[in-house]
């Protein structure tokens, strides 16, 4: 069953909107497409938001998307937009979304990606058929406001590794331990991080955990070899390292015996 509108006796009584201070023209009213202008502009104004990043069909296979911002922990990312953005044919199911930098991701077809490994603006589900768009399905419900920290400080994230795996920068801040692992993992730092990009890595298995610089070096104690991995095996040791302004990693905190890959 549909929302009922109030009684018409109502309706011919309202005069605005308190939330939105959009005015109901009054019956009888002249010039009526003055007040009818006035109202448009109110509900314009009252509705602008709600463009933000939305997906529309562009005709044919194209899409375009409004200009928009987003939150990315405290860092606002700014999207100025597109048009004419071809998409695949007879897809039943295309996953529009911005990667954490901005970047417009537009073919991804199973699913969006997790929000814990890549974090994202999740935009639209389009349906492509026979040379057109057949439906575009609004996705962006819950990013219209974020809070980049939550009550009582930053929240991080701590993820449990028992393969190896490569960091993405978007992670920066995290924590990740070898929990669960049977054998030795490695952790590979993201290439070119930006300065700051920080990790914290904690040994909660007693098997031996690596992390991998790639190219670059992690700088401390134990030496500061470019291309060597730290690793150590007792748990409770934990290493923070930062990246800095010469592409190398800082270490910032250590517990434990971590040494240098031979």
């Amino acid at each position: 069953m549909g929302e009922v509108y109030p009684s018409d006796n109502d309706l011919l009584n309202l005069q605005a909107d308190a939330e939105t201070g959009v005015e109901y023209i009054p019956t009888g009213t002249a010039p009526y497409y003055l007040h009818f202008r006035k109202l448009l502009h109110r509900l314009l104004l009252a509705t602008r938001r709600a463009n933000d990043l939305r997906v529309y069909d562009a005709g044919g296979l194209d899409i375009g998307i409004k200009a928009g911002k987003f939150w990315c922990g405290t860092t606002l990312v700014s999207y100025a937009g597109t048009s004419g953005t071809t998409l695949a044919d007879n897809q039943a199911n295309i996953y529009v979304y911005l990667a954490a930098d901005g970047t417009l991701v537009t073919d991804e077809y199973t699913a969006f990606p997790s929000m814990t490994q890549t974090p994202h603006i999740r935009l639209a589900v389009v349906t492509t058929s026979g040379g057109d768009i057949t439906a575009i399905v609004d996705s962006r419900t819950g990013h219209n406001c974020m809070v980049p920290h939550a009550a009582g400080g930053a929240r991080r994230s701590i993820e449990a590794h028992t393969a190896d795996d490569t960091l993405s920068a978007f992670e920066s801040g995290s924590v990740h331990s070898n929990l669960g692992a049977t054998g030795v993992v490695t952790l590979t730092l993201p290439a070119s991080a930006a300065e700051g990009t920080e990790f914290t890595f904690a040994v909660q298995a007693a098997q031996e955990l690596r992390v991998d610089p790639g190219s670059a070096s992690i700088r401390d104690d134990s030496g500061q070899t470019a291309d060597k991995y730290k690793s150590a095996n007792a748990i409770g040791a934990t290493l923070t390292v930062i990246a800095d302004a010469n592409g190398d990693w800082a270490t910032t905190a250590k517990h434990g015996t971590w040494t240098q890959e031979a």
